[in-house]
């Protein structure tokens, strides 16, 4: 999270007029067609996003790591991974650096497409259009009573529309969103969960050790960006939301999967899954990076549309919202709240 230094202005003027851009009193959120659809938003001044300008300014990398709110097609590895050329990860081109097209435009809300074909691990080819629709939302009730000094939120609704016909011993399929933000040694993540020691999937990379804490109704993520971790939230354990704070800036995010339980989940980590393509089932996750990136990721999973065996798509909703404190009593009091 960062100072208002121009940063948002500036990313406007790299992305030379290709962006959509929505206002309100306090806080001003950035569609970008030609960035992956990537989503950036501002508060009271504070540049909420990690966001990479040199890349947005030179996109010519094998991975353009630009930064914001992405859709990603899940899975990212196993047989099935979209991210994968045999043993090499890989970022395909339509979705590194193809741009959408916007198909939608008003003052507080905006939709954006594009047909891509993905082709994934195992060698099928799913020709597909992606979709991303936005718009701003009044900040959910539950989250107004917090006593902030300026918030925005917004919901995006994603898709993927798979049209040639590929079974599911093929390919699978859903969408999936990462919202990416600098750290700093105070970010830190969270998740409001029932019995949240059985509530967490730790199989994606090391166990985080000592940086999950957990609390009667949900636990926390220590998210500096010093050691690589990631975890991810049973769907079947019916997580309400994640999010974090960062109590030396007085920010605070919420992230609310409101389609989760909906088609069918399989496992969409980046590893070899040993146990198969169905030995996760995740709607949320949480990602660390190690000191070279210095950031961290509020992920929402969706899951497979499946007709007779066969891939129909993926459908996710997500709310966002980024709240400015005027001090940390404010987190504090939610904290206490939401996860006891």
């Amino acid at each position: 999270m960062k100072a208002t230094n121009g940063t948002f202005d500036k990313l406007l003027r790299l992305t030379q007029g290709r962006v959509i851009q929505f206002k309100t009193p306090c806080a001003r959120v950035a569609l970008c067609p030609t960035l992956g659809g990537r989503v950036f938003a501002e508060v009271a001044g504070r540049f909420m996003h990690r966001v990479d300008l040199e890349t947005v300014a030179r996109p010519e990398k094998p991975f353009n790591n630009f930064g914001g709110g992405n859709l990603w097609p899940a899975p990212e590895g196993g047989k099935f991974g979209f991210n994968y050329r045999g043993n090499e990860w890989y970022v395909q081109p339509c979705i590194n650096s193809q741009p959408f097209e916007i198909v939608q435009e008003e003052p507080s809300s905006a939709a954006i497409h594009k047909e891509a074909t993905l082709t994934n691990r195992a060698g099928a080819s799913l020709q597909t259009i992606l979709k991303r629709e936005i718009r701003l939302l009044p900040t959910p009730a539950w989250l107004a009573k917090y006593p902030a000094d300026a918030a925005v939120s917004y919901v995006t609704e994603d898709s993927f529309v798979v049209l040639n016909k590929v079974s599911v011993e093929e390919a699978l399929i859903a969408a999936w969103t990462l919202e990416q933000f600098d750290t700093t040694p105070d970010t830190v993540s969270f998740c409001a969960v029932e019995n949240p020691a059985s509530a967490i999937n730790f199989d994606f990379y090391a166990h985080p050790g000592g940086r999950i804490a957990y609390r009667p109704r949900g636990f926390t993520y220590r998210t500096d960006g010093q050691r690589r971790g990631q975890v991810g939230v049973k769907v079947a354990a019916k997580p309400r939301f994640i999010g974090f704070y960062d109590l030396s800036t007085c920010v605070m995010c919420v992230r609310e999967n409101r389609n989760a339980g909906e088609g069918l989940y399989f496992n969409m980590a980046d590893n070899d899954q040993p146990g198969g393509p169905y030995s996760a089932a995740d709607s949320y996750s949480i990602f660390n990076s190690d000191p070279d990136m210095r950031a961290f990721e509020l992920e929402t999973v969706g899951a497979a549309q499946v007709e007779r065996g066969i891939l129909k798509g993926s459908k996710l909703t997500t709310a966002t919202s980024f709240l400015k404190f005027p001090s940390a009593a404010g987190i504090e009091a939610f904290l206490k709240e939401q996860l006891g």
